[in-house]
């Protein structure tokens, strides 16, 4: 008989099977964000909020006294003293005006009143 060749039993195809590699987690912890209030910034934003605050007081303080405020002009103003309804010739400190005095004296009796004097400030004024 002839020799028959013993097959060996055919292997099946084993498949592998790769498992992933367990995901490695670093060994470094998380660094916490600073807070964004702390102290020495709350103490920096205090300060320019005050400084912003002062300085639009004082700027509106200000602007109001120049621009609203009548107060800032009478203090340049002169001072008349009136003795008996008649102007004292010696309150009188400006050069000009004293030049003046005789063009204000309308009816020429040697006294200035109130009446003339302010009729004289407006004539002023429109020139």
């Amino acid at each position: 008989m002839p020799k028959t060749a013993k097959k060996a039993p055919a292997k099946k195809a084993v498949k592998k099977v790769v498992k992933p590699a367990a995901a490695v987690k670093p060994a470094v912890k998380e660094i916490p964000l600073p807070d964004p209030y702390c102290h020495c910034t709350k103490r920096k934003r205090n300060c320019i909020l005050t400084c912003v605050f002062t300085g639009s007081l004082i700027l509106d303080i200000v602007i109001g006294h120049l621009f609203f405020c009548d107060c800032w002009k009478k203090h340049n103003a002169p001072h008349f003293e009136f003795t008996n309804g008649c102007l004292n010739v010696e309150s009188i400190k400006c050069p000009k005006m004293l030049e003046q005095l005789p063009a204000i004296d309308v009816n020429n009796d040697g006294c200035i009143t109130h009446e003339e004097l302010d009729a004289s400030k407006k004539a002023m004024h429109r020139k």
